[in-house]
């Protein structure tokens, strides 16, 4: 058996094709994207008209599968799995297409059903949000799935055959709307949800948007609100919040909406009756929170590859997305769980000083900086806590929430200095006090945990703290004593007395 496997996933949609390349490491079960390309072949455009691909999509299709196979070829990928989903699934010609593939370009193409596509969409959601009960809408350009997830099970699903090519040109949608189209959409997509009784299911529920269409709707709000953070999955949008980019798009037309900040140039003309979908759906089973999944159909198909299919979901969200960034960025992991044993300790023994409670969500911050406070070396060493920053931000941590991410992130640019946490302008209207008393606190025992097992041998077994009025002993128990303890009061002490209002002591007992 090879020590890891080159996987290929092709995603034939109606407006797009990607190929995603994953490096699967079958030791440990982990894996990394490698390569993400994508080509807006639009091979559903004009199909509403004529019920066949158009000669002329068909071919710069063929071209970029040609383009894939080269791609396939230098990869040297051991495995190649391709989907086309709705526009080739409906064509009358679909077939001509699938021949003219495995013709030209040497690629098997498996033309799945809408349930199978609302499958895969489930699969990729369900392994990279960490939530139990949801209703997902994935709207592509010549369909719709929606897939009714309860304690993270698959429990209905469906495949509508629309999507956003098809309203916008059933709608007369690609320029600036008239009311009464509005009007005829609203109709239309009410009386197509009504059909579906899982949807009362749904009550309340946030909807977990998949697709280019919901993505763009994430990022026209970042830009409308100037959200400091770049980061599409886990996004969250109040109905309010989706009305309201559903309105400002819709009151344009189509030149407005392709230098609107946020929204693909490629999807200005086909916009208008996706978003307004989505609102629909929202509305329809009263929720008020449209969480934006970066996943879908492509992460599916990877995610069952590996082993992660219907019947064995990733157990843990979180803790796999966390060791498969942490592997990714070399960490020393033993090291890194050492930290964070140590953290852990520390925090809840000086809870009566603090005040804090280490719930769920704070319990991940602290965890997500404890393991990778110390990822930045891979870039460079010299102030390699700046780029931690960076990299918390950036590796695609699934699970957390921007916030939690964003404690996290912080923690570990502070944990080697004894400054007052300083925060940028950009990021201060997404922290309160408490985040940066709670960012101040995780970056001081942090600090000490780091010395702690600065031998990076585990030789620390315990950590005890006594607390008196104005002091608090540290009582740390190893296998042998280590120089670095020493250097505990010198480096952290005067951090540790601003956060903490205490002296900090230490006493270090030798155990056997």
């Amino acid at each position: 058996m090879q020590a890891h496997n080159r996987i290929g996933v092709i995603d034939i949609g109606s407006n797009s094709v990607h190929l995603v390349v994953a490096i699967y490491h079958e030791a440990d079960g982990y894996f990394s994207v490698i390569d993400d390309a994508k080509v807006n072949v639009r091979l559903g455009e004009g199909m509403t008209r004529t019920g066949k691909l158009d000669p002329e999509r068909m071919d710069v299709g063929v071209d970029t599968m040609k383009i894939y196979r080269r791609m396939i070829d230098a990869y040297e990928l051991d495995q190649v799995i391709a989907t086309a989903t709705a526009a080739v699934r409906k064509a009358k010609n679909g077939d001509d297409f699938v021949r003219r593939v495995k013709e030209e370009a040497d690629i098997d193409i498996n033309v799945i059903p809408g349930e199978q596509e609302a499958m895969y969409d489930y699969l990729g959601v369900v392994n990279t949000i960490d939530i139990q009960n949801a209703l997902l809408m994935d709207i592509g350009g010549g369909s719709t799935e929606l897939v009714l997830i309860q304690n993270r099970e698959k429990k209905a699903g469906v495949s509508l055959p629309f999507g956003a090519v098809d309203l916008a040109e059933k709608f007369n949608l690609t320029d600036k709307p008239k009311k009464s189209d509005l009007e005829k959409l609203r109709v239309f997509l009410e009386g197509a949800f009504s059909q579906y009784p899982m949807l009362a299911e749904a009550k309340g529920y946030p909807v977990i948007g998949v697709g280019g269409t919901i993505r763009n709707m994430g990022r026209i709000h970042r830009r409308m609100i100037d959200y400091p953070l770049e980061i599409a999955q886990n996004y969250r949008m109040s109905r309010k919040d989706v009305k309201t980019v559903c309105e400002k798009t819709a009151a344009m037309d189509y030149q407005e909406r392709k230098n609107i900040k946020g929204l693909s140039k490629a999807r200005a003309d086909i916009f208008v009756g996706a978003s307004q979908a989505v609102l629909e759906i929202m509305g329809a089973i009263d929720s008020d929170q449209l969480i934006i999944s970066k996943a879908g159909l492509r992460d599916g198909m990877l995610y069952e590859s590996i082993g992660y299919g219907e019947g064995e979901l990733v157990p843990q969200v979180f803790e796999y997305s966390l060791i498969n960034a942490a592997r990714q960025l070399d960490v020393n992991c033993i090291h890194a769980y050492q930290i964070y044993r140590i953290s852990r300790k520390l925090f809840n023994e000086l809870r009566p000083i603090h005040g804090l409670t280490l719930s769920r969500t704070l319990d991940k911050s602290l965890r997500t900086a404890a393991m990778l406070h110390d990822s930045g070396i891979k870039i460079q060493y010299s102030n390699h806590q700046l780029h931690s920053f960076y990299l918390i931000l950036n590796a695609g941590i699934n699970g957390l929430t921007h916030e939690e991410m964003l404690i996290a992130a912080f923690t570990a640019l502070n944990h080697r200095t004894g400054k007052k946490v300083q925060v940028d302008a950009e990021y201060a209207k997404m922290l309160t006090k408490q985040d940066l008393n709670i960012i101040d606190v995780f970056s001081a025992i942090l600090q000490i945990a780091e010395y702690l097992d600065r031998d990076m041998d585990g030789i620390v077994r315990d950590v005890n703290c006594v607390i008196s009025d104005d002091a608090v002993t540290l009582d740390v128990l190893s296998q042998e004593h280590s120089v670095f303890t020493d250097m505990i009061l010198d480096e952290c002490g005067k951090k540790f007395n601003r956060v903490f209002k205490h002296t900090l002591n230490l006493e270090n007992e030798i155990i056997k």
